[in-house]
């Protein structure tokens, strides 16, 4: 079975990206393979913000920890659902959402 969900790349493009539940450890790694180039500096320990998200409708249900909070607390363009697509699962949860890229640059 596989699920979808929408994304706002780095080009300001809406993409629907299918995928089948964790296949992938994370949204991360996910989204490198299907649209992204260059980003998880860190390899998904939550210390660099260069895979950060914002999630535009819907809802992820976990609480953030320490390391993303801090690490999302010192970015410059910061939302209210803001996330690091390194901590979150590449599972069912994704299904139906509605997110964007967020370069910090």
């Amino acid at each position: 079975m596989s699920y979808s969900f929408d994304i706002i790349d780095v080009r300001n493009e809406w993409l629907t990206i299918e995928f089948i539940p964790n296949k992938y450890d994370n949204l991360m790694i996910l989204l490198y393979d299907r649209c992204i180039e260059e980003w998880g500096d860190c390899k998904g320990r939550a210390w660099c913000g260069t895979c950060h998200i914002e999630i535009v409708s819907g809802e992820i249900p976990r609480e953030l920890d320490i390391d993303e909070k801090k690490t999302l607390n010192g970015l410059p363009n910061l939302t209210s659902t803001s996330r690091l697509a390194c901590q979150i699962a590449a599972n069912e949860q994704l299904n139906g959402l509605r997110l964007r890229i967020l370069k910090d640059d």
